[in-house]
């Protein structure tokens, strides 16, 4: 798969990724183990558009490490937000949630 992910410190103080989807591989495992597949590819599906797909890990649950995904920023504290630049979000989509 040539979807790219770039890891770099930014300004604001994010962390960007350049890497291919297997850097995502832990997060596929994780909503495998914990049969969050069908409500994943839902978040996904609504968070993304031509060119994106994003969503967000739960800080206090990443933290006491637990795995949430959800659609949008919910924590006082912020959450993780995960943004992946694609032309072929569907394939991504796919890759992710099997």
């Amino acid at each position: 798969m040539g979807e790219k992910i770039t890891i770099k410190k930014s300004e604001n103080d994010y962390l960007i990724v350049e890497d291919d989807l297997s850097s995502l591989y832990l997060i596929n495992k994780l909503i495998i183990k914990n049969e969050f597949d069908e409500l994943s590819k839902n978040i996904l599906e609504k968070n993304k558009t031509d060119t994106e797909i994003k969503f967000f890990v739960n800080k206090q649950a990443a933290y006491n490490k637990n795995f949430h995904i959800i659609d949008e920023n919910m924590s006082p504290l912020g959450d993780i937000e995960i943004t992946i630049e694609t032309d072929n979000s569907e394939e991504v989509i796919e890759w992710i949630t099997s």
